[in-house]
């Protein structure tokens, strides 16, 4: 099962047939010019929709809905003190650093490679790998798939947080890993399963 966001709207592609009919707004792939036309139309619409898209191989369906897409990757990290978690304030929103993998490098460097460009900091690494997300956006006339991988990391916290305002970062600090659920409630819906699962990693560890 895939879960793809889109704003506050989302593609579930999944290959149970227990989704598909519990489903309110369901569709079964036969024909990618089909498939594709009908999943740019409800992006274009720019309504709010969860729909669950079906096909009885999940993966040729995910390989089927990318190639909709131009596919990108990024990396991004959760750096993580014994109390609290590194929040950014992107736009407005509540967000995570990340960026997009550049050709000479790896996604885990590209991960912290991010997180200390957005955030100022030096010496991250990397503690353990997270679940990926799934969003769309577009630019310049084209719908991009982004894939970010996530990972757990650590850090020095002797250091003063900078800001990479050039990408439209206002904030960054700190925030107690007991009140995320303020946070959650104020970011992306992509973004809730990451947090949760910090969430479940810190209770683990407590």
């Amino acid at each position: 099962m895939y879960k793809v966001f889109f704003k506050e709207s989302c593609f579930l592609l999944t290959d149970d047939q227990k989704l598909l009919k519990e489903s309110k707004q369901n569709f079964v792939h036969k024909d990618f010019t089909i498939t594709k036309a009908f999943v740019l139309s409800l992006l274009e619409k720019g309504e709010p929709f969860y729909i669950v898209l079906y096909h009885d191989d999940v993966e040729v369906l995910f390989s089927i809905f990318k190639s909709c897409f131009l596919y990108v990757k990024a990396g991004g990290g959760c750096v993580c003190t014994a109390e609290d978690l590194l929040i950014i304030k992107r736009l407005g929103v509540f967000d995570l650093p990340k960026g997009h993998q550049e050709s000479h490098e790896t996604i885990e460097q590209c991960a912290v490679r991010e997180v200390e460009e957005e955030c100022g900091l030096e010496q991250v690494s990397i503690t353990a790998p997270l679940h990926s997300t799934f969003h769309i956006y577009q630019r310049n006339d084209c719908w991009y798939l982004k894939k970010t991988y996530w990972y757990m990391m650590s850090c020095p916290t002797e250091q003063t947080l900078r800001a990479q305002t050039e990408e439209d970062i206002e904030a960054v600090f700190w925030h107690p890993l007991g009140q995320l659920d303020s946070i959650v409630s104020q970011t992306y819906p992509s973004l809730e399963q990451v947090f949760e699962e910090v969430k479940a990693i810190v209770r683990r560890h407590a």
